[in-house]
């Protein structure tokens, strides 16, 4: 349903079925991912997003590749989000199932202000990061920490 690849000037989707708001919501995602990694850079990511047909939800997974190392395999941990999603339900999905990923591959994202590691949720139905004091950004809003 959909593929695409990361690196740290964007993403490049090469094959989308889904709706706009899944494509709407990646894009604020790549944005975040340039914007807020700690550890080892991640050199590019592919996804592949599918839909599950006994679930009734699309699942993105990742491959993660940091710099000098071999890819990740494809995998996905988290929660999935129906294919009719708005963009922020969308949006939080994508962003759990990657930052779970990425992890798993030794480095962090997305990194908050004063340090530890965010999360994302829907507030008010807003996708957003929140940080470990409890201070939300909205997913695609974050600027780069030094």
């Amino acid at each position: 349903m959909l593929t695409a690849i990361w690196t740290p000037l964007g993403v490049e989707v090469t094959q989308c079925d889904l709706p706009d708001p899944w494509l709407r919501g990646l894009d604020q995602l790549s944005h975040d991912l340039r914007a807020r990694r700690y550890g080892d850079d991640i050199e590019h990511i592919d996804w592949v997003a599918e839909y599950d047909p006994d679930g009734g939800a699309v699942w993105l997974t990742s491959s993660i590749t940091i710099a000098g190392e071999k890819p990740g395999g494809f995998r996905g941990n988290g929660m999935g989000a129906t294919v009719d999603a708005d963009e922020e339900t969308a949006l939080v999905s994508m962003a759990d199932l990657v930052q779970t990923e990425i992890a798993e591959v030794g480095t962090a994202w997305p990194w908050g202000d004063t340090g530890g590691f965010m999360h994302p949720t829907l507030a008010d139905n807003v996708a957003v990061w929140t940080d470990r004091t409890g201070n939300t950004t909205r997913i695609g809003d974050l600027v780069a920490s030094d």
